[in-house]
């Protein structure tokens, strides 16, 4: 699957505080999310393992530092610093994600969806959960699974490119070309400015055409010298409801016949039977006739 570098799971992040800090905790907390907001996260870890150090209960610095160690891509102690957080604040939002997210990156996708299952018990709207999950249960092959968990991420949020991009990811898995192209182009439609959709369609290729079989027979109604005469039959067809054309076709004597025709018939034998259906209805003389030939 390439979903790990094209198509990121989302990561949860607060940084806002549930705690009353005394002046020393509240500059620091307020100093690890300044270095979260400006990307420095070894930094962060650094500042929350010391409030960590002066308060040991404090989930807020458990979780934060817990994100930044997700940024680092180390995800044994980010997952360490989550369950500490579940331990003292077990309902706080965005946590089981979060350590969804780490199993994720870890390669354990069962217990990445085990862990969006709690998220989506306590926060059902949570729809970068529903997306989380479903990149992890396309990990596993359940594609059907995984396009049931996009299709709630797209009722909840209808214009989340990242989803289609998935959605046209798994019909590709399924072997459904077509509607794979349907979910790149709509996300095209929803951010023509990001690359990943308009690159799959780029690799898909034009839409292919169907070409139908060609038939073999048709029932030829009248044939004319002169073009008005064929015309007129033809309209006269046309007005009781037959879909009748007119066929122009020269022989070797430089003699032009304008030729009226209708239906389009695979077999002999089922264009027998509507000739005699259609003499029946108009009492017309009319034979049965090779497909664009005389």
């Amino acid at each position: 699957m390439i979903r790990k570098s094209t198509i990121p799971v989302c990561l949860f992040v607060c940084f806002l505080s549930a705690t009353v800090f005394a002046s020393q905790k509240k500059q620091l907390f307020e100093t690890g999310i300044d270095h979260m907001k400006q990307h420095r996260y070894e930094a962060a870890v650094d500042v929350f393992t010391e409030l960590i150090e002066l308060d040991p209960d404090n989930p807020d610095a458990y979780k934060n530092r817990g994100v930044a160690y997700m940024k680092l891509s180390q995800y044994d102690p980010a997952i360490r610093d989550f369950e500490k957080t579940r331990q003292l604040m077990p309902d706080l939002k965005g946590l089981h994600s979060n350590l969804g997210v780490a199993w994720y990156y870890k390669g354990e996708y069962e217990k990445a969806i085990a862990n969006y299952d709690m998220e989506i018990a306590l926060s059902p709207d949570s729809h970068y959960t529903y997306f989380n999950r479903a990149i992890s249960w396309a990990e596993l092959k359940e594609f059907d699974k995984s396009l049931e968990d996009i299709a709630r991420t797209l009722t909840l949020v209808p214009d989340y490119y990242q989803a289609y991009c998935l959605k046209g990811d798994l019909y590709l898995e399924l072997g459904d070309i077509e509607a794979a192209r349907t979910a790149y182009q709509k996300a095209v439609e929803v951010d023509p400015e990001m690359a990943y959709a308009i690159n799959q369609l780029e690799k898909l290729g034009p839409v292919s055409v169907v070409q139908e079989p060609e038939p073999e027979y048709e029932i030829q109604t009248g044939a004319f010298q002169i073009r008005e005469n064929a015309r007129k039959q033809l309209k006269e067809l046309q007005a009781k409801g037959y879909d009748a054309r007119i066929l122009i076709l020269t022989r070797s004597n430089d003699v032009t016949w304008h030729l009226v025709r209708t239906g389009r018939f695979f077999d002999r034998e089922t264009a027998d039977q509507a000739m005699a259906d259609f003499i029946e209805k108009t009492g017309m003389k009319v034979y049965v006739r090779p497909w664009n030939r005389f």
